[in-house]
């Protein structure tokens, strides 16, 4: 459960740091109105996106790391048979 739970811990965390960089921004630019529609749809889409982004991301790192590995077994497995010829 390891490879799930942490990536999606740091996936929350993340796309909760940037949704409030969101707020801070927006909180700043807007004159005493801080709601309304198009900026909690811009939010939650912001917030799903960063979360897609980071999963994604930690997902491929892991598949590359695994290819890695395979790679570096088949030459090692290629070598051992090329001696015994």
């Amino acid at each position: 459960m390891r490879w799930l739970v942490g990536p999606a811990i740091a996936s929350l965390v993340g796309a909760f740091l940037v949704v409030r960089i969101f707020d801070y921004i927006v909180a700043g630019v807007s004159t005493g109105k801080t709601g309304g529609a198009g900026v909690s749809a811009a939010r939650a889409g912001l917030f799903v996106a960063t979360w897609t982004a980071i999963i994604a991301g930690s997902g491929m790192r892991g598949f590359s790391a695994r290819v890695r590995q395979l790679r570096q077994k088949t030459r090692s497995a290629n070598k051992l048979l090329d001696t015994r010829r």
